[in-house]
């Protein structure tokens, strides 16, 4: 964990997009994958004119990552756990809109632009800053470009109704290392549990409660996998901790019926 400590603290994503990833699978190269974004780099490099226009030179870039190098997203199985792992994206050109993100920056950034990634609601967005300042945001799974108007739709759709009636302005900050791995995790942990592997879903809460130890949901997550493993008592210090934090959640009811129903089993057993 000290090397993906230090590649949070050195801000580079891909570096702990691919630490993140020998946490699930071991013999996963690391620097294996690095070359291989070198390599992916250089053929998109032949694609652009460098005397042409910075903008102009920038869809020379996704001309080259969206169609000659073919990234796009599987819009028919985008919760697939592959998808999350920044190796098999790098492998087999499909991920989703984070991992997408982070292997085009890297790219991109080799090549002189300002790409950063975006922690955007529900949809994570690839942002260009040009030498003038100006900023474009860019879809990820198809590398078109979205206006303004469209991310104000987009967010509404995704967060709904609101007190204020515009999108803030800081949702479009560039998202932290630390910001891009949790949200990688989330999406490990939901795929992990829609697949019903709740070992490798356990993992990723694990390393969720890493970076967000107080975090009641996680831990009521946690109570959930461990649950479903079978180790009901290690589960019930999770769900107590949930229910003494999150008390008027409906799901602390739910919760202290269940604990005390595992009591009375208990009770049944001895007696």
């Amino acid at each position: 964990m000290k090397s993906l400590e230090h590649a949070i603290n050195e801000k580079n994503s891909l570096l702990a997009s691919l630490l993140l990833t020998q946490q699930f699978e071991k013999s996963v190269d690391v620097f294996k994958y690095i070359a291989q974004i070198e390599i992916l780099a250089n053929k998109v490099a032949k694609q652009i004119d460098s005397s042409a226009p910075e903008l102009d030179r920038f869809q020379q870039l996704l001309d080259g990552f969206y169609t000659a190098l073919a990234f796009s997203g599987d819009e028919n199985d985008l919760f697939n756990s592959r998808y999350s792992l920044i190796d098999k994206v790098i492998d087999y050109h499909t991920g989703i809109p984070v991992t997408i993100s982070i292997v085009f920056s890297a790219i991109a950034n080799q090549l002189g632009f300002n790409v950063k990634g975006v922690n955007f609601p529900g949809h994570f967005l690839i942002r260009l800053q040009t030498v003038e300042k100006r900023l474009l945001f860019i879809d990820p799974l198809n590398g078109n470009t979205i206006k303004w108007q469209e991310l104000e739709a987009l967010y509404f759709s995704i967060v709904g109704e609101t007190e204020d009636e515009e999108m803030p302005a800081d949702i479009l900050n560039v998202a932290t290392t630390e910001e891009i791995l949790v949200r990688l995790l989330h999406n490990l942990k939901a795929s992990y549990i829609r697949e019903e592997n709740y070992q490798m879903a356990l993992r990723a809460v694990d390393l969720l409660i890493e970076f967000c130890p107080n975090d009641p949901y996680e831990r009521r997550d946690r109570g959930f996998l461990l649950h479903q493993l079978e180790c009901p008592q290690v589960a019930k210090a999770d769900y107590q901790f949930f229910i003494e934090h999150c008390p008027q959640d409906p799901s602390a009811q739910i919760l202290k019926l269940q604990m005390r129903n595992w009591e009375n089993a208990v009770s049944v057993v001895l007696h």
